[in-house]
Order: structure tokens, then sequence, then C-alpha cells
């Protein structure tokens, strides 16, 4: 169990404990760490009225993925969501081993923590229809990316 879990499970118990009926809601434990967002390339911007989102990968991944390979182990792709221009989160992929579908997910908040009441296992649910093109909804731009 992570700190972060640790401190939520004693607030629940300190709610509970006051008299208070508390559920707890954890994010799915999972082995996703936050990568070092300066050390990836934007390799493409997805726009829908107020929301933008900055898709970031590392260059490894960037060349595996244009050569038809599987990406390394540990890349990170990040999903940067801006709402009407403010940073509201990072949804991160992480591959976790070797084979096609050991992708994890985790949902973080702008300072970088767990948001701890996100359900990440949607998020492997509806990517696995991407399966043939790693996962990712933005392939293609990760192929046609020239930078």
């Amino acid at each position: 169990m992570n700190s972060t879990t640790s401190r939520s499970l004693i607030f629940a118990t300190a709610l509970v404990g006051a008299g208070f009926l508390a559920v707890q809601v954890d994010a799915q434990q999972n082995s996703v760490t936050f990568p070092p967002i300066d050390d990836l390339t934007h390799y493409t911007t997805v726009e829908r009225g107020i929301t933008v989102e900055h898709m970031l990968t590392s260059d490894e991944a960037l060349a595996a993925i244009k050569a038809g390979t599987p990406v390394p182990t540990g890349t990170h792709v990040v999903l940067v969501d801006y709402q009407d221009g403010v940073l509201d989160r990072y949804l991160v992929a992480q591959k976790t081993g070797d084979a096609a579908a050991d992708w994890q997910y985790q949902y973080f908040l702008p300072d970088e923590t767990i948001k701890l009441d996100e359900r990440t296992d949607q998020c492997y649910s509806c990517h696995l229809s991407r399966e043939s093109e790693q996962f990712l909804f933005t392939h293609a731009d990760a192929v046609n990316f020239g930078g």
C-alpha cells in the first residue's frame, strides 16, 4: 500500500470513528508512475470545444510505432488535458509488460497526485478497442508525426 492510499484509509477511518458513514473509493492500485513530462515528445493535439488535449510520449515509442513494432515496456503515453485554457488533469497510460495488452492507466491531478476516485479499469476497456493500434486512439498521429 502506498502513502496516498494509507492517508485515504486513515481519513476514512477517522470519519467513521467520528460518527460519519464513509465509503472509500480508491483508484485502482497499479504500477503506473508519473513520467518525466519534460523528457517526452508532444506528437499531436486534439481540440474539442473548450477541451485541448496534448499527447506526449517518448522518442523511442514514436520510433517503434512508426516501425510497426511494439513500444518498449515502461513507455508512457500522456494526455495533458486543458479545459478552457486551464490544466485539468493528466491521463497516463503505461506499458507495463512485454505482451501487447500490458497497459495500465492512471489519472493524475495537476499537482501530479493520483485522483483517488477514478475508475481506471474503464480506460483499459475503452482502449481495448484499439488493441491493433497499440491501444492508442492517436496511433495515426504518432505514425505521421514528423518531429
